[in-house]
């Protein structure tokens, strides 16, 4: 039988993250360290990918940058919001300009919060923590071991 500390490590590691970011070292940089904490992660390189892969995949936590081709990351968390499947994962947005616009901006549209390019890592380990509850596998000790 499994303890309480071993279903709660199964709750987060393993879980799906979706990030949607056009910028391939960016994507590369995130979804390396996200990867190491145990994280399953999904790229999309445009907001009409990040829809139709959120749709298809049913991602437990959506990291998107609001300044995506195709379809912006505004219009894409407005889709997330209209879809009754969709409007319960908690979404981060990502953005370089203009910060504390793009954040209440975000915040309005649903997104559960929102950081600003060049992501602070302690940041986006606190939000995830708070985000995608259970315990997962600490960088340091990963990159450690």
């Amino acid at each position: 039988m499994k303890d309480e500390q071993s279903i709660k490590l199964e709750r987060s590691v393993g879980s799906t993250i979706m990030l949607a970011d056009a910028d391939d070292d960016n994507r590369c940089l995130i979804k390396s360290i996200l990867e190491l904490q145990g994280f399953f992660v999904v790229e999309a390189t445009n907001g009409q990918e990040a829809v139709d892969l959120a749709v298809s995949r049913r991602p437990d936590l959506v990291l998107i940058d609001l300044k995506l081709p195709v379809v912006s990351g505004f219009t894409a968390i407005r889709r997330f919001k209209r879809d009754k499947t969709l409007r319960d994962i908690p979404i981060i947005a990502i953005s370089f300009n203009r910060p504390d616009c793009h954040e209440k901006l975000a915040l309005a549209a649903g997104c559960a919060a929102h950081l600003q390019k060049p992501i602070e890592l302690d940041h986006l380990d606190v939000l995830i923590d708070r985000l995608l509850p259970g315990e997962r596998w600490q960088l340091a000790s990963v990159l450690v071991h």
